[in-house]
């Protein structure tokens, strides 16, 4: 199935498939998990990110268990740094 990604203030190094303004479409696994496609962007591992799909937060604890579907949309912040 396809769907959409958007990776938002990414500064990392650019992520195949995906256009310099981070955002693109990957064909995934059927039944593919948001956990599945965070490990495969391989972005801020390690670190807490925010995820949403189609614009509802999916927090990290659920990430593992939120499936996707054709046309969704995952967006991923990075973490906010600063002070």
């Amino acid at each position: 199935m396809r769907i959409r990604i958007k990776l938002v203030s990414h500064a990392g190094a650019p992520v195949p498939g995906l256009d310099p303004k981070g955002e693109g479409e990957w064909d995934v696994a059927d039944g593919a998990t948001v956990a599945d496609v965070m490990a495969r962007l391989d972005v801020a591992r390690g670190t807490l990110t925010m995820t949403l799909v189609n614009d509802e937060v999916v927090r990290p604890a659920l990430q593992a268990s939120r499936a996707l579907a054709e046309g969704d949309l995952l967006t991923v912040f990075p973490p906010i740094e600063g002070g």
